[in-house]
């Protein structure tokens, strides 16, 4: 039965949002613990100005509309999986929030606003767990992962409090779009990073 709109699925889906949280900072953690030279990063102008321009990148991708089966979907979260890739996790979550923040204020939050840092959190996680499930395994199991997991985070609060069938008519497009949205972050990135291996001279790798 459905926990409805008030204050128990309230409560009950901000629970579910800082679960969202610990595990984000469990698997950047690991990350960072692991991967130091991507991963750790130090929060100076440099880092802040890199959020700050990606943050814009998500903002311009929010009002990227593709139509959709059953919604259109925008491009704000690609900045995030780019920037998590490319720049580490902790950019990658600040970066996604932001997004998430911005499609959402472009789309008019006032009906959902109480549900908005739910959603922050849940995209947060999302290129968290995605960048993660790339170094360990790929890049295809990174975007099929971020999708479910995109996915599961955004709609499940809803289906809690309202049902599953209105989630249902929304399904594929929310598939569709975090697919998209992984698609072109992690790609991008990871292509950029190839590039910067290919331009790297000789001697650097001879001397380690």
């Amino acid at each position: 039965m459905p926990l409805g709109q008030g204050a128990l699925g309230l409560s009950v889906c901000y629970a579910l949002a800082i679960g969202y949280l610990v595990l984000m900072w469990l698997i950047g953690k690991v990350l960072t613990r692991q991967y130091p030279n991507e991963h750790k990063v130090e929060w100076n102008t440099r880092t802040i100005a890199r959020i700050t321009i990606l943050a814009a990148v998500a903002g311009a991708g929010a009002m990227i509309k593709v139509p959709g089966p059953a919604a259109t979907i925008a491009l704000d979260a690609a900045a995030g999986y780019f920037a998590a890739a490319y720049f580490g996790w902790p950019v990658g979550a600040t970066v996604a929030a932001i997004g998430c923040f911005i499609a959402n204020a472009l789309g008019g939050f006032a009906s959902w606003l109480p549900m908005l840092p739910i959603y922050l959190a849940a995209m947060a996680f999302t290129v968290t767990l995605a960048v993660f499930v790339q170094k360990k395994v790929g890049i295809v199991p990174a975007i099929v992962v971020g999708t479910i997991a995109n996915t599961i985070t955004c709609l499940g609060p809803w289906a809690l409090m309202i049902g599953p069938a209105l989630m249902i008519a929304i399904l594929p497009s929310q598939l569709i779009g975090s697919a998209v949205n992984a698609a072109v972050g992690l790609t991008v990135a990871a292509a950029l990073k190839a590039a910067q291996v290919r331009k790297r001279p000789d001697w650097m790798d001879q001397d380690q």
